[in-house]
């Protein structure tokens, strides 16, 4: 590990300015360097000390800096946490003095993986870490802080027990069959293979109907040119995403914008109108509309009058006409929404419509919260549902043993170069 031995440093904060940022330093240096950019000798870990920084004899800033001492820190190693004035040239002057003293600028999630590393925390948390850091909407954070106060790691440690006990039983019976053993041993065995099944299958399910909070909804907007599909996108986006103008054909390709309806992430796909193509440009953007129809979980249909008939071939779908606030009469069917992006009339209404269409109801959080955990899992049950338990039980036991070696991959760091980088690609620089 030798490659996260030097001492590193990054913004915490996000970048830009504001009124204070959080620089961290983690590593061997970390004394040295606080000596050297503050001129003072001494510092008390877990105080707030009130200091200035120097470059040289220059002074950068007055900031406030506490000391963690290793290895009671996040990373394991020596910490140090300068909270400084948020100015951009700040920021920049004290990262260039740390630079000069030895420090390095930190990689995406450098600071999470050393504490992985030195097993402050374990791979299920870590990965919590970076699903709470990007979590979008309300239902991803309950799920992320769920796993970062143990969720996963207890479920999996059930497992492991379950297993491991079915297993002893195994080679129990295997070891000792010339002795005189309690009947009912493969019987009870049997029955609690049964159980783990039942066991993981339930929250397999759970997880399934959860996808829709881990991976979000994709809602397709679709019809004829000039019907409202761009203004609409703009509404909810609260911002202008896509180009609104009286001339058919503005919108060629895709737009999107993702909005959170009751603690889900929906995406909504504005595409091309539906008409015969005039050139390629055009002919590509309605390729790619047929494409997110196909493939969009519901599809917003927007009307100019009442031609439903034209959509018969679009599933999943919900008809809307828009400019409710320029028609004198507007639709009474309950099977088409009228709406007004100019007043906003009718749209929660019809929000509220596609929650109710597209969320799945799950009475609990999953605990299995990434694809990586429920392919193990998985894994697992096709392995114990394929056990007969008859003739050599040697096969079983081996079964077993594979089962275990599973379960066991969701928490443990083997292989640890493999899939560290695939873990930490989406966390940020200061974590």
């Amino acid at each position: 590990m030798s490659k996260y031995s030097d001492t590193i440093y990054a913004l915490s904060t996000p970048p830009g300015k504001s009124a204070i940022a959080v620089i961290r330093v983690s590593g061997k240096k970390v004394l040295k360097i606080f000596k050297q950019i503050t001129k003072k000798s001494k510092i008390t870990p877990n105080k707030t000390n009130l200091v200035f920084l120097k470059n040289n004899d220059a002074l950068i800033d007055q900031v406030l800096v506490i000391y963690f001492k290793s290895p009671n820190s996040f990373t394991g190693e020596d910490v140090l946490e300068i909270n400084c004035h948020g100015g951009l040239a700040v920021i920049d002057k004290i990262n260039k003095t740390l630079e000069d003293v030895g420090a390095r600028l930190a990689e995406p999630g450098e600071f999470t993986k050393r504490a992985l590393l030195n097993n402050k925390i374990d791979l299920v948390k870590t990965e919590s870490i970076s699903d709470i850091i990007n979590a979008e909407t309300e239902k991803q954070r309950e799920l992320a802080i769920k796993n970062i106060s143990g969720g996963l790691s207890e479920f999996t440690r059930e497992i492991n027990k379950k297993i491991t006990t079915n297993l002893a039983n195994l080679e129990t019976l295997i070891d000792f069959s010339d002795e005189d053993l309690p009947k009912n041993v493969l019987k009870k065995i049997k029955e609690q293979n049964k159980n783990i099944i039942k066991y993981i299958s339930k929250e397999l399910k759970t997880a399934e109907a959860s996808k829709p909070i881990r991976e979000g909804l994709r809602i397709g907007i679709v019809g004829k040119p000039n019907t409202g599909k761009s203004s609409f996108i703009n509404y909810i986006s609260k911002k202008n995403v896509s180009i609104v103008t009286n001339i058919p054909g503005t919108t060629t390709d895709s737009v999107t914008s993702s909005i959170d309806i009751k603690g889900l992430k929906f995406t909504f796909h504005d595409t091309a109108g539906l008409r015969r193509h005039k050139n390629k440009i055009e002919e590509i953007g309605i390729k790619k509309t047929i494409e997110i129809i196909e493939n969009s979980d519901l599809n917003l249909v927007f009307l100019n009058s009442d031609e439903k008939n034209k959509y018969k071939h679009i599933s999943n779908k919900i008809f809307v006409r828009s400019k409710s606030d320029k028609r004198k009469n507007n639709n009474k069917k309950q099977s088409i929404y009228d709406i007004s992006s100019f007043t906003g009339a009718g749209i929660p209404r019809l929000l509220n419509e596609i929650h109710n269409k597209t969320a799945k109801k799950t009475e609990e959080m999953p605990v299995l919260s990434r694809e990586r955990h429920i392919k193990i899992m998985k894994n697992i049950l096709e392995i114990l549902s394929g056990l007969e338990f008859k003739g050599n039980l040697d096969i079983a036991a081996f079964e077993y043993r594979a089962a275990l070696n599973l379960c066991m991959e969701i928490n443990q760091k083997f292989d640890i170069e493999k899939i560290l980088d695939i873990i930490f690609r989406d966390f940020c620089i200061g974590k």
